[in-house]
């Protein structure tokens, strides 16, 4: 078995993130909700705004489907 070290990438030098794509957005949370994106982000080992921006186009998506 072959053991494969992964190394990270220096901030900025990702090639689809140099043309300026990322749009912050900002969301207001309830505590109870802030607690729960906190738990699902360790859970599934991700950052909370992973987490949020699957949420948020997933709901994007459902909305979209019902205009069509």
């Amino acid at each position: 078995m072959t053991e494969t070290t992964l190394q990270a990438t220096p901030k900025g030098e990702l090639p689809h993130l140099k043309d300026g794509k990322r749009k912050p957005i900002q969301l207001r949370l309830t505590p109870n909700e802030h607690e729960e994106l906190v738990s699902t982000a360790g859970n599934e080992v991700r950052s909370m705004s992973y987490v949020a921006y699957r949420r948020y186009q997933a709901g994007l998506q459902l909305e979209q489907s019902k205009q069509h």
